[in-house]
């Protein structure tokens, strides 16, 4: 089966083909008039459907092909409603490799996408089906259209270290959810693209007797995110923004209870080829919401700014930083990260070597207002 168009407007007939025949030996082959599909979207259940050949009525069932000899057999229907964004479609009865296309649906409203002829050059070899309706380019970057609809949000990873006789371990875990996966990807409606995000970092003491956690932070938000607003030249590549709510606790009583809840804005920038080596830097500005009680002067070491810093290459090595100034004197603290993709060190394996320094107050939301002896782990990253 070769590979449509992978954007795809939904609003016309999906139109898949098979090509019979071989370069040594040629064949003999029963053509069928349906060809049933089945057809999953992101984190949705899997449907099956039925397309019909396409052709004359007198078409042949039947195809003998000569050594070298080829045919396409074309079928096509309306792939149901429920079919959002990124879109895998298999043979159910036939033995054909399965094929992924990000189907869009036009909104009235942002205009009709209109087809777009077959690029010079695209050729049987490429897998191009010149019968396929093909769509125009949204103002989104490709990486960021076949965007998985549950994805990493901050780091995950589990590091260790011993820094000034302090044995302990770090890990968290970070996630976010598109809640609402829209018919267009063009949509910048705050519904379309609206985000749950949850981050959960422990800090584990080793050293002590029954190894206990010493904090544990919950810090879910939701949030409104667009990656790329459209907005390049010489010198920026991508301009993002996230906006929205975030509420930060350790879930603990009495006098170790910490929460707050905030208002914020965050945009991005980044400078330089995404594919390579480029520079990134993110101030998520904020403003605390409601009553402080479990930690009223919080404001004086972490202030009303993050800072974050990144400079690497998606291939290669990575460095980050996130700074944070308080109110209150010299009080701050900065969280560095490298990372290296395990893969070029180990072939076969996937994540990252990853190593982590933090220096100044409040590594947890326990210590906000205690600067601590910096830190120094490293271990292994799912994401950076």
């Amino acid at each position: 089966m070769l590979q449509p168009t992978k954007r795809y407007d939904a609003s016309k007939p999906l139109v898949l083909t098979l090509l019979f025949g071989d370069d040594d030996i040629g064949g003999s082959y029963d053509i069928p008039d349906t060809l049933k599909v089945s057809a999953s979207a992101d984190m949705t259940a899997p449907v099956q459907l039925i397309l019909r050949r396409d052709g004359a009525k007198d078409r042949a069932s039947h195809l003998d092909l000569a050594k070298g000899e080829y045919r396409k057999i074309s079928y096509s229907g309306m792939l149901p409603a429920s079919l959002r964004g990124m879109v895998r479609i298999e043979p159910v009865d036939y033995d054909a490799s399965a094929v992924i296309v990000t189907m869009v649906r036009p909104d009235a409203a942002i205009g009709a996408l209109p087809e777009a002829p077959a690029a010079p050059g695209d050729s049987l070899m490429a897998g191009a089906d010149a019968n396929a309706p093909a769509v125009a380019a949204p103002p989104a970057a490709v990486d960021l259209l076949n965007a998985s609809r549950i994805s990493f949000k901050d780091p995950t990873y589990f590091i260790i270290g011993n820094s000034g006789r302090d044995f302990s371990a770090k890990f968290q875990l970070s996630f976010k959810y598109r809640i609402f996966q829209p018919d267009d990807p063009r949509s910048r409606g705050p519904i379309d693209n609206l985000y749950l995000g949850y981050t959960q970092f422990s800090i584990w003491d080793l050293q002590a007797p029954s190894s206990p956690f010493r904090d544990t932070n919950y810090r879910p938000s939701l949030y409104y995110f667009l990656p790329d607003l459209g907005i390049a030249n010489n010198a920026v590549s991508r301009m993002s923004v996230a906006a929205g709510l975030e509420h930060e606790s350790n879930g603990q009583d009495g006098v170790k209870s910490r929460s707050l809840n905030i208002a914020f804005i965050e945009p991005g920038i980044s400078f330089g080829k995404l594919d390579d080596y480029h520079f990134t830097v993110a101030p998520k500005i904020y403003a605390y919401l409601g009553p402080l009680s479990d930690n009223p002067d919080i404001a004086d070491y972490r202030g009303n700014v993050d800072l974050k810093l990144s400079f690497g290459k998606p291939d290669g090595a990575a460095f980050s930083t996130l700074l944070r100034k308080g109110r209150n004197g010299n009080a701050g603290s900065a969280d560095s990260q490298f990372s290296y993709p395990l893969s070029r060190l180990v072939p076969g394996t996937a994540g990252y070597l990853f190593a982590n320094y933090f220096y100044g107050y409040g590594e947890s939301l326990l210590t906000y207002n205690q600067k601590i002896t910096p830190q120094f782990r490293v271990g292994f990253s799912l994401s950076r």
